[in-house]
């Protein structure tokens, strides 16, 4: 999809039809419907609608800050690096959506309503050459949406060649019905040392996925990760993402060490690779989940993550809950626990390394 951008900094010949902020609607998640926006809303998007064939002729005219984005009809068009105005021909965008009426969304993580305007305009004969001369053409999905499609085709080619190259490892290692079970089978994996080139294979590309996840959700959400110190204002979210994917594959083997000691510590070593696998199964199900989910927010443009992040939240903090209970009742399974002895242990290789991990990578 392609469409006429222009980014000029303001025009004295700016003449104003119409002031699109009375418009403004933002989602609201316990209706799940957009409502009219107030001031006092707290939301990281806000949409309104424009009438093309009504005002023919004119330009939509959108200012905003730095780290805003705008959407037309869900697609990404326009990523602002700085405070500036953009212009849109009406005309244009009738052509390109052969639609009347369009929606338009602005995004930031951190939305700067007192400085955003959305203005229908009509510009004097003079300007609008002016306007004509400084035009450009842009593709709709942005340089940002260009990556967003390397980095998930290329995490999707990793996929094909993993699964084609070790199909029934492939198999065992993402089969969620066994993952879920109590009764767990690790005969086929176990078969393999974890320090093996198979296994050692997926703890790589866990990290990559991890890694892509990452990038993908940076890309539309700059701010996402800004609490974590592995972030920092300018990075590039591919350099993010490659520090994250070396994090996880030093944090998954730093696992196994804490697991080897422990077992040895409260003498269960007869858990040991029952426990690690069963986790990194569950860790792996849990961050392809994530990637997807991550692929299907950026073909939405973002849009996804902006209007359901606290849900999405819970939802990772439940599955993060949820891998731990199954982990218990995994091991109960397998070995005649006194339930303080496991409750100790899963302490000791579970909760502490997550708040150690918090500790260490929150800021």
């Amino acid at each position: 999809m392609w469409g006429l951008l222009f980014p000029i900094t303001s025009y004295s010949g700016d003449v104003e039809l119409k002031n699109l902020r009375w418009n403004w609607e933002v989602f609201d998640e316990d209706e799940e419907l957009y409502v009219p926006y107030f001031k006092q809303s707290k939301t990281n998007v806000v949409r309104f609608e424009v009438d093309l064939k009504k005002f023919s002729g004119a330009y939509l005219k959108l200012t905003f800050p730095e780290q805003h984005f705008v959407w037309i009809q869900r697609e990404l068009v326009y990523g602002s690096e700085v405070y500036q105005s953009v212009y849109l021909s009406l005309d244009s965008l009738h052509q390109v959506y052969r639609e009347n009426r369009i929606y338009v969304a602005i995004h930031s993580q951190q939305l700067n309503a007192s400085m955003i305007t959305t203005q229908i305009i009509k510009k004097e004969k003079g300007e609008e050459n002016a306007v004509a001369q400084s035009s450009f053409l842009v593709r709709g999905g942005h340089k940002k949406l260009d990556l967003f499609i390397i980095i998930s085709m290329v995490t999707m080619s990793l996929v094909a060649l993993l699964r084609a190259f070790s199909f029934r490892l492939f198999k065992e290692y993402f089969s969620v019905i066994k993952a879920i079970q109590v009764r767990q089978n690790f005969d086929l994996i176990i078969a393999h040392s974890p320090m093996a080139w198979p296994n050692i294979g997926f703890v790589v590309f866990y990290a990559l996925l991890v890694g892509s996840t990452v990038i993908n959700i940076g890309l539309f959400h700059p701010d996402f990760f800004s609490s974590f110190s592995f972030y920092s204002d300018g990075s590039g979210m591919v350099k993010v993402g490659l520090e994250v994917s070396v994090y996880c594959f030093v944090l998954i083997l730093f696992k196994l060490i804490v697991v080897s000691i422990n077992t040895q510590l409260f003498k269960i070593k007869k858990v040991r690779l029952i426990h690690f696998f069963a986790y990194f199964r569950l860790s792996l199900i849990i961050a392809t989940v994530a990637f997807s989910l991550s692929v299907i927010n950026g073909i939405f443009g973002g849009l996804i993550l902006s209007e359901h992040a606290t849900f999405i939240k819970i939802i990772v903090l439940l599955s993060w809950i949820g891998r731990l209970i199954l982990i218990f009742f995994v091991l109960n399974k397998i070995y005649t626990f006194r339930k303080l002895h496991l409750f100790s242990y899963l302490c000791s290789t579970e909760l502490i390394p997550l708040l150690l991990f918090f500790k260490i990578f929150l800021k």
